[in-house]
């Protein structure tokens, strides 16, 4: 069996613990510290942070895939939860999110990993190093994130509802979970049957859920057409 090994990184934040806490618990969460240069998509959800609910992935590392499925355990709303690796590459992965108060209106967010690399001695042999500096360049990622989403929500009015056409797009994908992390509200513009959380509108026929929209605070439009589409000129 390869050796434990442990990786920590706590970073001060100018935000109560709850806020902090409250912004991981949020749709969007995992999707926003997921750093740009993985790939990784949600397969399935069985809950929000509570003990038992799992999370099931699919990692993607060049021409390679490997599903993660990871279960959430010691939950103290406010303050921690942390989450096992029940299936994927690792041998053992226990990854635990603290938010521990600092003082009045402060927290330090700590992130605590204890992973074994599979393969054994073999495996510590030939991706201790790589594996090391990816986690932790992961971690710098994620703080990183949470500090630089938090302050912009701070500075901003909320909560809003805001439509968004485009979401599933390229943009959408990313602008959609810093809103929702936000505590905002983000209602989708779709052509097709709308469902919950969801307007109707085609733009070929001139039509749109013009009711609907009264209730949103903004638009966002990102539907357009892609300027990777084909040449802006015909020279």
């Amino acid at each position: 069996m390869s050796q434990a090994t442990v990786i920590e990184r706590a970073t001060p934040l100018p935000f109560p613990a709850e806020a902090v806490y409250a912004w991981h618990e949020r749709s969007g969460a995992f999707e926003r510290l997921v750093p740009p240069w993985d790939r990784v998509e949600v397969l399935e959800r069985s809950g929000g942070l509570a003990d038992g609910t799992t999370v099931r992935l699919r990692v993607h590392r060049g021409p390679l895939a490997v599903e993660w499925v990871a279960r959430h355990r010691d939950v103290v709303p406010g303050r921690q939860f942390v989450d096992e690796q029940v299936e994927g590459p690792f041998a053992s992965w226990v990854h635990t999110h603290q938010t521990t108060p600092s003082g009045r209106g402060s927290c330090v967010l700590t992130d605590r990993i204890e992973y074994r690399l599979p393969c054994g001695p073999l495996g510590d042999l030939l991706g201790a190093g790589l594996a090391r500096r990816e986690i932790e360049r992961m971690l710098a990622h994620r703080h990183q994130t949470v500090r630089d989403d938090l302050t912009r929500h701070a500075a901003a009015p909320g909560p809003l509802t805001v439509a968004v056409t485009g979401a599933s797009g390229l943009l959408g994908r990313s602008l959609v979970p810093f809103l929702t992390t936000g505590g905002h509200r983000v209602v989708r513009l779709v052509r097709r049957t709308p469902g919950p959380d969801e307007l109707g509108w085609d733009p070929e026929a001139g039509r749109i859920d013009a009711a609907g929209l009264e209730r949103v605070d903004a638009v966002v439009h990102l539907a357009g057409e892609s300027i990777a589409g084909g040449r802006w000129t015909t020279e």
